[in-house]
């Protein structure tokens, strides 16, 4: 008699049980199964990674960083939004863990990804605490953040520490996450410096990464001192004048964040021009390929494309001003996540082991690290649209 393998058995059990909640007639009003399943391996993943920065996984077990990442602040989002969810206070402790251990790294200066560390951690901290630690420390990263501003080019510096010359004129669209730190520092504090920054960034990236068919540049390179274009190309597409996925996604969700802040319609129809390319790409599963030129037999989709889009989908469709619009977003952007839980949630794996959420994600195509595999900004904005899918079917 042949062995059963017990993971795939256990795959099987939560795929069926997953076509039950889904069902033929509809999705469900709530999302408690999935939900708690969520909650589980949530829960398990950060016992695993103990108090050390995740990059991606390497056949379903982290691989992590020597220090401080880009990724640092997204396990605690996700428990912030989980703890909404349930209220349970044993989330909640393991969020401020997370957000107090960031505290330290508010004066990095290395990267520009400060936004992604503090704002679900940190910020996320002192809106639900009122601690002033928490509110000090994202201020203080958002300080770092304006000194990476060019104002010869009025661009925002990707990488490199700022001592440093190397890199010093590149700018590459995921910034457009980013400079929210930069709007909530305005609101919080009362200076413009952060809102300009944020402003003049955000219209640099919608005039030189987004194309005129709403396609986008993964990455800008100017003259630091000039503020010259000098290049237009990518690290992450497939080919230079192709589009990445994942890029796309942190556009249409940036533009219309920045929308949201400024009221100014150029970014509202930014992240619409945006978004519609990306629906225009997407399969038939509603789901994305790593890069949206590429199709057919053996092209990986991107799972994390697919979550920060259809979180950024659910934004714009409440940013847009007329109703059918409105339908349109929010119906990609609840297909796209019913997608996911059916067909990249941990639990459809036949995997010994799986330490991530989201599974089927790409991290970088071309370097080979991280494809069909987890990371955790593809985690954290998965939890993010599920939550978004449960406010709206409550």
């Amino acid at each position: 008699m042949k062995k059963i393998n017990t993971n795939y058995a256990t795959a099987i059990l939560h795929a069926l049980l997953l076509v039950c909640v889904l069902g033929s007639t509809g999705f469900s009003q709530d999302l408690p199964a999935q939900i708690d399943l969520i909650k589980k391996q949530l829960i398990k993943k950060d016992d695993i990674i103990a108090g050390r920065f995740p990059e991606y996984t390497i056949n379903g077990k982290w691989h992590y960083s020597e220090g401080l990442n880009w990724f640092a602040g997204f396990t605690g989002g996700e428990l912030w939004y989980l703890f909404e969810l349930t209220g349970e206070q044993e989330l909640k402790k393991r969020a401020l863990a997370h957000a107090d251990k960031l505290t330290a790294h508010a004066d990095s200066d290395f990267t520009h990804d400060v936004g992604f560390i503090f704002q679900p951690s940190c910020i996320k901290a002192y809106q639900i605490t009122g601690e002033k630690k928490y509110r000090e420390a994202a201020i203080k990263a958002a300080e770092m953040l304006t000194r990476r501003f060019n104002s010869k080019g009025e661009f925002i510096r990707a990488w490199g520490k700022l001592s440093s010359p190397a890199q010093a004129g590149v700018m590459i669209i995921d910034s457009m996450m980013n400079i929210e730190l930069l709007f909530w520092a305005a609101e919080e504090t009362g200076d413009k410096k952060f809102y300009d920054i944020a402003y003049k960034h955000a219209t640099t990236v919608m005039n030189q990464n987004v194309r005129s068919d709403g396609s986008s540049y993964h990455l800008i390179e100017f003259d630091p001192a000039t503020g010259k274009v000098l290049d237009k190309r990518t690290k992450q597409a497939y080919r230079k004048e192709s589009t990445w996925g994942r890029g796309q996604a942190w556009g249409i969700y940036g533009f219309a964040n920045a929308y949201r802040r400024t009221g100014d319609e150029k970014f509202l129809y930014t992240s619409k021009e945006l978004a519609n390319f990306y629906i225009s790409r997407l399969q038939d599963d509603h789901l994305s390929n790593w890069d949206l030129n590429l199709s057919g037999p053996g092209i990986k989709r991107d799972a994390s494309a697919a979550a920060i889009a259809a979180s950024g989908l659910f934004l714009l469709s409440e940013q847009v001003k007329t109703d059918d619009l409105k339908e349109k977003y929010q119906s990609y952007a609840e297909k796209i996540t019913k997608s996911l839980l059916k067909k990249c949630l941990y639990t459809t794996s036949t995997r010994e082991i799986e330490e991530g959420i989201l599974i089927h994600q790409v991290l970088q195509h071309n370097r080979g690290k991280g494809v069909d595999e987890s990371n955790p900004a593809g985690d954290y904005y998965f939890v993010e649209a599920v939550k978004k899918l449960h406010d709206r079917l409550k």
